[in-house]
Protein backbone atom coordinates (compact mmCIF):
# COMPACT_ATOMS: atom_id res chain seq x y z
CA UNK A 1 0.00 0.00 0.00
CA UNK A 2 1.17 3.48 -1.00
CA UNK A 3 1.90 5.90 1.83
CA UNK A 4 -0.89 8.04 0.33
CA UNK A 5 -3.34 5.34 0.01
CA UNK A 6 -2.63 4.30 3.66
CA UNK A 7 -3.24 8.03 4.38
CA UNK A 8 -6.38 8.29 2.45
CA UNK A 9 -7.51 4.80 4.74
CA UNK A 10 -6.00 5.95 7.66
CA UNK A 11 -8.08 9.44 7.48
CA UNK A 12 -11.81 7.79 6.05
CA UNK A 13 -11.40 5.19 9.55
CA UNK A 14 -11.36 7.91 11.60
CA UNK A 15 -14.33 10.00 9.57
CA UNK A 16 -16.35 6.85 9.79
CA UNK A 17 -15.31 6.03 13.12
CA UNK A 18 -16.40 9.18 14.81
CA UNK A 19 -6.89 40.74 -11.10
CA UNK A 20 -3.33 42.70 -11.55
CA UNK A 21 -0.16 40.93 -12.18
CA UNK A 22 2.67 40.67 -8.74
CA UNK A 23 5.78 41.38 -9.53
CA UNK A 24 8.81 38.62 -9.14
CA UNK A 25 10.93 39.28 -5.82
CA UNK A 26 12.80 36.62 -3.65
CA UNK A 27 11.88 36.33 -0.30
CA UNK A 28 15.05 35.08 2.39
CA UNK A 29 14.06 32.73 5.06
CA UNK A 30 14.51 31.38 8.45
CA UNK A 31 14.86 27.86 9.36
CA UNK A 32 11.43 27.58 11.47
CA UNK A 33 8.74 29.78 11.90
CA UNK A 34 4.97 29.38 13.17
CA UNK A 35 1.92 30.55 12.09
CA UNK A 36 -1.25 29.71 13.28
CA UNK A 37 -4.88 29.34 11.17
CA UNK A 38 -8.60 29.84 12.69
CA UNK A 39 -11.49 28.23 10.81
CA UNK A 40 -14.77 29.53 12.10
CA UNK A 41 -18.87 29.56 10.35
CA UNK A 42 -19.48 32.40 12.26
CA UNK A 43 -23.42 32.31 10.79
CA UNK A 44 -23.47 35.80 9.57
CA UNK A 45 -27.00 35.16 7.92
CA UNK A 46 -29.26 37.62 6.93
CA UNK A 47 -32.32 38.16 8.82
CA UNK A 48 -35.24 37.11 8.37
CA UNK A 49 -33.10 33.12 7.36
CA UNK A 50 -31.24 34.20 10.96
CA UNK A 51 -32.48 36.23 13.71
CA UNK A 52 -30.41 39.91 14.20
CA UNK A 53 -26.73 38.54 14.81
CA UNK A 54 -25.16 41.92 15.09
CA UNK A 55 -24.28 41.38 18.71
CA UNK A 56 -22.31 38.02 18.11
CA UNK A 57 -20.38 39.30 15.30
CA UNK A 58 -19.41 41.98 16.89
CA UNK A 59 -18.50 40.23 20.23
CA UNK A 60 -16.68 37.29 17.76
CA UNK A 61 -14.62 40.70 16.85
CA UNK A 62 -14.07 42.00 20.46
CA UNK A 63 -13.01 38.34 21.65
CA UNK A 64 -10.25 38.66 18.58
CA UNK A 65 -9.03 41.67 19.60
CA UNK A 66 -8.47 40.58 23.12
CA UNK A 67 -6.75 37.64 22.10
CA UNK A 68 -4.50 40.07 19.83
CA UNK A 69 -4.29 42.53 23.03
CA UNK A 70 -3.08 39.08 25.15
CA UNK A 71 -0.45 38.10 22.03
CA UNK A 72 -3.07 35.10 21.22
CA UNK A 73 -4.69 35.93 18.17
CA UNK A 74 -4.54 33.81 15.16
CA UNK A 75 -2.40 34.76 12.26
CA UNK A 76 -4.82 33.95 9.71
CA UNK A 77 -8.35 33.73 9.88
CA UNK A 78 -10.33 31.62 7.87
CA UNK A 79 -14.21 32.88 8.08
CA UNK A 80 -17.29 30.85 6.67
CA UNK A 81 -20.91 32.25 6.56
CA UNK A 82 -19.62 36.16 6.47
CA UNK A 83 -22.61 37.56 4.54
CA UNK A 84 -23.86 40.28 6.25
CA UNK A 85 -21.66 43.46 6.90
CA UNK A 86 -21.09 43.23 10.28
CA UNK A 87 -19.58 39.93 9.40
CA UNK A 88 -17.18 41.26 7.01
CA UNK A 89 -16.27 43.83 9.36
CA UNK A 90 -14.89 41.79 11.99
CA UNK A 91 -11.31 41.53 10.51
CA UNK A 92 -10.68 44.99 9.84
CA UNK A 93 -12.31 45.08 14.10
CA UNK A 94 -10.28 42.68 15.22
CA UNK A 95 -7.10 44.67 13.90
CA UNK A 96 -5.94 42.34 11.15
CA UNK A 97 -4.00 44.58 8.20
CA UNK A 98 -4.98 42.94 4.99
CA UNK A 99 -8.21 41.36 4.47
CA UNK A 100 -9.58 39.70 1.47
CA UNK A 101 -13.00 37.92 0.23
CA UNK A 102 -15.22 35.57 -1.56
CA UNK A 103 -17.01 35.45 -5.17
CA UNK A 104 -19.92 37.99 -4.72
CA UNK A 105 -23.50 36.86 -5.77
CA UNK A 106 -22.86 38.29 -9.14
CA UNK A 107 -20.09 35.70 -9.98
CA UNK A 108 -21.79 32.71 -10.20
CA UNK A 109 -20.92 29.60 -12.78
CA UNK A 110 -22.72 28.60 -15.24
CA UNK A 111 -23.28 24.51 -15.35
CA UNK A 112 -20.45 23.13 -17.56
CA UNK A 113 -21.29 19.71 -18.17
CA UNK A 114 -24.25 17.91 -19.55
CA UNK A 115 -24.88 16.22 -16.11
CA UNK A 116 -24.91 19.45 -14.37
CA UNK A 117 -27.05 21.11 -16.54
CA UNK A 118 -29.83 18.49 -16.28
CA UNK A 119 -29.28 18.81 -12.75
CA UNK A 120 -29.84 22.21 -12.71
CA UNK A 121 -33.04 21.81 -14.78
CA UNK A 122 -34.69 19.79 -12.17
CA UNK A 123 -34.11 22.00 -9.84
CA UNK A 124 -37.23 23.33 -7.27
CA UNK A 125 -37.76 26.87 -7.00
CA UNK A 126 -39.94 26.14 -3.72
CA UNK A 127 -36.37 25.02 -2.33
CA UNK A 128 -34.20 28.20 -3.50
CA UNK A 129 -32.92 26.79 -6.77
CA UNK A 130 -33.38 28.71 -10.11
CA UNK A 131 -34.08 31.95 -8.54
CA UNK A 132 -30.47 33.61 -8.09
CA UNK A 133 -27.87 34.10 -6.21
CA UNK A 134 -29.02 36.60 -3.09
CA UNK A 135 -25.82 36.27 -1.55
CA UNK A 136 -21.78 36.14 -1.54
CA UNK A 137 -20.05 32.78 -1.13
CA UNK A 138 -19.31 34.08 2.43
CA UNK A 139 -16.02 33.30 2.30
CA UNK A 140 -13.11 36.07 4.02
CA UNK A 141 -9.74 35.07 4.71
CA UNK A 142 -7.92 38.00 7.38
CA UNK A 143 -4.14 38.00 8.35
CA UNK A 144 -1.90 39.19 9.68
CA UNK A 145 0.93 38.98 6.51
CA UNK A 146 0.27 40.30 3.15
CA UNK A 147 -1.80 39.29 1.04
CA UNK A 148 -0.33 39.35 -2.31
CA UNK A 149 -3.05 37.78 -4.48
CA UNK A 150 -6.57 36.05 -4.35
CA UNK A 151 -8.10 33.72 -6.63
CA UNK A 152 -11.56 32.45 -6.74
CA UNK A 153 -14.04 29.70 -7.66
CA UNK A 154 -17.88 29.37 -7.77
CA UNK A 155 -19.25 26.03 -7.71
CA UNK A 156 -21.59 25.74 -10.66
CA UNK A 157 -24.06 23.23 -9.08
CA UNK A 158 -25.60 23.32 -5.68
CA UNK A 159 -28.87 22.07 -4.39
CA UNK A 160 -31.41 23.25 -2.16
CA UNK A 161 -31.38 26.69 -0.31
CA UNK A 162 -27.60 26.85 -0.60
CA UNK A 163 -28.39 28.05 -4.11
CA UNK A 164 -29.37 30.95 -2.42
CA UNK A 165 -25.53 31.96 -1.83
CA UNK A 166 -22.84 31.68 -4.37
CA UNK A 167 -21.21 29.03 -2.63
CA UNK A 168 -17.12 28.36 -3.79
CA UNK A 169 -13.87 28.48 -2.59
CA UNK A 170 -10.70 31.14 -2.51
CA UNK A 171 -6.83 31.01 -2.06
CA UNK A 172 -4.86 33.55 -0.60
CA UNK A 173 -0.96 34.20 -1.26
CA UNK A 174 -0.29 35.28 1.90
CA UNK A 175 3.72 36.26 2.61
CA UNK A 176 4.30 34.59 5.88
CA UNK A 177 7.65 35.89 7.40
CA UNK A 178 10.66 33.07 7.68
CA UNK A 179 9.03 31.34 5.09
CA UNK A 180 10.26 30.57 1.30
CA UNK A 181 7.53 31.98 -1.31
CA UNK A 182 3.72 32.90 -0.64
CA UNK A 183 1.94 30.51 1.29
CA UNK A 184 -1.36 29.80 0.06
CA UNK A 185 -4.41 29.49 2.68
CA UNK A 186 -7.50 28.02 0.87
CA UNK A 187 -11.33 28.85 2.19
CA UNK A 188 -14.04 26.96 0.96
CA UNK A 189 -18.02 26.25 2.22
CA UNK A 190 -19.58 22.73 0.56
CA UNK A 191 -23.29 22.65 0.08
CA UNK A 192 -25.09 21.19 3.27
CA UNK A 193 -26.85 17.88 3.76
CA UNK A 194 -30.05 18.21 5.72
CA UNK A 195 -30.38 21.57 5.53
CA UNK A 196 -31.11 21.97 2.22
CA UNK A 197 -34.65 20.93 2.13
CA UNK A 198 -34.27 18.45 -0.96
CA UNK A 199 -33.63 14.72 -1.17
CA UNK A 200 -30.12 13.60 0.21
CA UNK A 201 -29.65 12.04 -3.40
CA UNK A 202 -30.13 15.32 -4.77
CA UNK A 203 -28.00 17.25 -2.05
CA UNK A 204 -25.54 14.16 -2.43
CA UNK A 205 -24.60 14.86 -6.38
CA UNK A 206 -23.87 19.25 -5.65
CA UNK A 207 -21.49 17.77 -2.56
CA UNK A 208 -19.85 15.59 -4.60
CA UNK A 209 -20.05 17.65 -8.31
CA UNK A 210 -17.90 20.84 -5.33
CA UNK A 211 -15.81 18.27 -4.12
CA UNK A 212 -14.44 17.92 -7.75
CA UNK A 213 -14.54 21.81 -8.71
CA UNK A 214 -12.61 21.86 -5.26
CA UNK A 215 -9.91 19.18 -6.07
CA UNK A 216 -9.05 20.68 -8.94
CA UNK A 217 -8.87 24.06 -7.73
CA UNK A 218 -6.40 22.79 -4.74
CA UNK A 219 -4.77 20.73 -7.40
CA UNK A 220 -4.19 23.97 -9.47
CA UNK A 221 -2.58 25.79 -6.73
CA UNK A 222 -0.26 23.02 -4.81
CA UNK A 223 1.50 23.36 -8.76
CA UNK A 224 2.55 26.53 -7.97
CA UNK A 225 4.80 24.37 -5.08
CA UNK A 226 4.39 26.60 -1.84
CA UNK A 227 2.89 25.61 0.84
CA UNK A 228 -0.79 25.01 1.55
CA UNK A 229 -2.98 25.40 4.52
CA UNK A 230 -6.34 24.57 3.68
CA UNK A 231 -9.36 25.72 6.05
CA UNK A 232 -13.37 25.56 5.91
CA UNK A 233 -16.81 24.12 6.46
CA UNK A 234 -16.82 20.73 4.43
CA UNK A 235 -20.10 19.76 5.81
CA UNK A 236 -19.14 16.25 5.70
CA UNK A 237 -21.01 14.90 8.87
CA UNK A 238 -22.32 11.42 9.07
CA UNK A 239 -23.28 10.39 5.34
CA UNK A 240 -20.98 7.71 5.02
CA UNK A 241 -21.34 8.33 1.39
CA UNK A 242 -20.12 12.02 1.83
CA UNK A 243 -17.11 10.96 4.13
CA UNK A 244 -15.62 8.20 1.63
CA UNK A 245 -16.06 10.96 -1.41
CA UNK A 246 -14.16 13.56 0.62
CA UNK A 247 -11.28 11.03 2.00
CA UNK A 248 -10.61 9.97 -1.44
CA UNK A 249 -10.33 13.37 -3.14
CA UNK A 250 -8.75 15.33 -0.47
CA UNK A 251 -6.21 12.65 1.33
CA UNK A 252 -6.10 10.16 -1.76
CA UNK A 253 -5.29 11.30 -4.78
CA UNK A 254 -2.58 12.90 -6.53
CA UNK A 255 -2.08 15.68 -4.43
CA UNK A 256 -2.26 14.62 -0.90
CA UNK A 257 -3.49 16.73 1.97
CA UNK A 258 -2.91 15.86 5.28
CA UNK A 259 -5.55 16.82 8.03
CA UNK A 260 -3.88 18.69 10.67
CA UNK A 261 -6.43 18.90 12.95
CA UNK A 262 -7.28 15.17 12.94
CA UNK A 263 -3.25 14.53 13.01
CA UNK A 264 -2.46 16.87 16.17
CA UNK A 265 -5.35 15.09 18.00
CA UNK A 266 -3.46 11.57 17.86
CA UNK A 267 -0.12 13.09 18.24
CA UNK A 268 1.54 13.58 21.37
CA UNK A 269 3.57 15.50 21.07
CA UNK A 270 0.97 18.42 19.76
CA UNK A 271 -0.91 20.18 22.60
CA UNK A 272 -4.52 20.03 22.83
CA UNK A 273 -6.62 22.62 24.67
CA UNK A 274 -10.74 22.87 25.19
CA UNK A 275 -10.61 19.15 24.66
CA UNK A 276 -14.56 18.64 24.46
CA UNK A 277 -15.00 21.65 22.10
CA UNK A 278 -12.62 20.47 19.62
CA UNK A 279 -14.29 16.67 20.09
CA UNK A 280 -17.65 18.51 19.03
CA UNK A 281 -16.04 20.05 16.21
CA UNK A 282 -14.37 16.39 15.25
CA UNK A 283 -17.29 14.33 15.70
CA UNK A 284 -19.31 16.89 13.57
CA UNK A 285 -17.03 16.76 10.92
CA UNK A 286 -17.58 19.61 8.92
CA UNK A 287 -14.71 22.47 10.03
CA UNK A 288 -11.83 20.97 8.53
CA UNK A 289 -7.78 22.42 8.72
CA UNK A 290 -5.14 20.72 7.01
CA UNK A 291 -1.94 21.36 4.62
CA UNK A 292 0.51 20.58 1.86
CA UNK A 293 3.79 21.53 2.36
CA UNK A 294 5.95 22.59 -0.10
CA UNK A 295 9.03 20.19 -1.47
CA UNK A 296 11.21 22.49 0.65
CA UNK A 297 9.17 23.16 3.36
CA UNK A 298 8.14 20.85 6.48
CA UNK A 299 4.81 21.57 8.48
CA UNK A 300 4.18 20.07 11.73
CA UNK A 301 1.26 20.72 13.86
CA UNK A 302 2.07 22.04 17.30
CA UNK A 303 -1.04 22.89 19.20
CA UNK A 304 -5.04 22.77 18.96
CA UNK A 305 -7.48 24.79 20.37
CA UNK A 306 -10.91 25.99 20.51
CA UNK A 307 -10.94 29.60 21.40
CA UNK A 308 -14.85 30.33 19.87
CA UNK A 309 -16.66 27.25 21.91
CA UNK A 310 -18.26 26.37 25.41
CA UNK A 311 -14.69 26.90 27.22
CA UNK A 312 -15.49 28.81 30.77
CA UNK A 313 -19.07 28.54 30.16
CA UNK A 314 -19.45 31.15 27.83
CA UNK A 315 -22.36 30.84 25.70
CA UNK A 316 -21.57 30.24 21.66
CA UNK A 317 -20.93 32.79 19.39
CA UNK A 318 -22.13 31.01 16.55
CA UNK A 319 -23.57 27.45 15.37
CA UNK A 320 -20.28 26.25 14.88
CA UNK A 321 -16.64 26.15 16.90
CA UNK A 322 -13.43 28.39 15.58
CA UNK A 323 -10.81 25.65 15.57
CA UNK A 324 -7.02 27.24 15.69
CA UNK A 325 -4.16 25.17 15.04
CA UNK A 326 -0.34 26.04 15.44
CA UNK A 327 1.68 25.02 12.76
CA UNK A 328 5.71 24.86 12.68
CA UNK A 329 7.10 25.32 9.02
CA UNK A 330 10.21 25.08 8.82
CA UNK A 331 12.60 25.20 5.82
CA UNK A 332 15.53 26.60 4.26
CA UNK A 333 16.50 28.25 0.81
CA UNK A 334 15.01 31.17 -1.37
CA UNK A 335 12.04 30.97 -3.59
CA UNK A 336 10.74 33.67 -6.00
CA UNK A 337 7.02 34.56 -5.98
CA UNK A 338 5.46 33.65 -8.85
CA UNK A 339 5.94 36.31 -11.75
CA UNK A 340 2.42 37.06 -12.37
CA UNK A 341 -1.27 35.58 -10.49
CA UNK A 342 -4.64 36.95 -10.79
CA UNK A 343 -5.92 39.08 -8.32
CA UNK A 344 -9.29 40.19 -7.07
CA UNK A 345 -9.57 42.05 -3.89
Amino acid sequence: MSRHTAHAVACLAVLVGSGSPVAATATAVRPVTTVSVMTYNVHGLPWPVAEDRGASLSAIATQLRAMRSAGRQPGIVALQEAFVPDAKAIGAAAGYRYVAFGAPSDDAAPAKTSGDRQFVAAGSMRYGEGVGKHVGSGLAIFSDYPILAVRRVSYPVCAGYDCLANKGAMAALIAVPGVAGPVTVVDTHLNSNGATGVSEPRALYAYKRQIDVLSDFVGAMARQGGTMLVAGDFNVGRDVERRAYFAQHMFGRSLTLTGGSLQCRTSPACRVTQRADIALSTGRAKDWLMYHPASTVSVRPLSLSAPFGHDGGNPMLSDHVGVMIDYQLAGSGRRPLPSAVLTRR
